[in-house]
């Protein structure tokens, strides 16, 4: 199928490329369908709607930002999407570039986009109790065991 992309133009994906988000993500509950393009020299990716051109994330693993990230899904999300294994899991978090100033870009370790790869199917998780923050600074001399010890 044929994809058209807010950053990449048309692209061509398989359907087992797809990811199914059964409740969407919140704030976008009608796109269901997402591509995941991620270059293979680049740390970022996105996360594109298959319905939305518009509708598309910057994305980057959180364990790249805070490597000791932790955090546990619920039985019903681990059922809701499948998972048996702790290999099947694509963890990813939202990243957030204020128009014109990249320097001040955030990355989302509040609600960390959850995929299995198996299955394809994924969900956002709000962590609200976590202590992680919603706006951590990308690009900050912050070291990742401040953002642990924010917690």
């Amino acid at each position: 199928m044929k994809v058209k992309t807010k950053f990449y133009g048309e692209v061509e994906a398989a359907p087992e490329e797809i990811f199914h988000f059964p409740a969407g993500l919140p704030g976008f509950e009608e796109d269901k369908e997402y591509l995941f393009i991620q270059h293979e020299d680049s740390v970022f990716g996105c996360l594109q709607s298959c319905r939305q051109v518009e509708t598309a994330f910057i994305v980057l693993s959180p364990f790249l930002i805070c490597p000791d990230y932790d955090f546990e899904l619920t039985a019903a999300q681990q059922e809701e999407l499948e998972i048996s294994k702790l290999e099947e899991v694509l963890v990813l978090a939202v990243v957030t570039i204020p128009p014109g100033k990249p320097e001040e870009a955030t990355i989302n370790l509040q609600a960390p986009i959850v995929i299995n790869k198996t299955t394809k199917k994924g969900m956002q998780v709000i962590l609200g109790e976590s202590g992680y923050p919603l706006r951590c600074p990308l690009w900050a001399k912050q070291t990742s065991s401040s953002v642990a010890a924010a917690k």
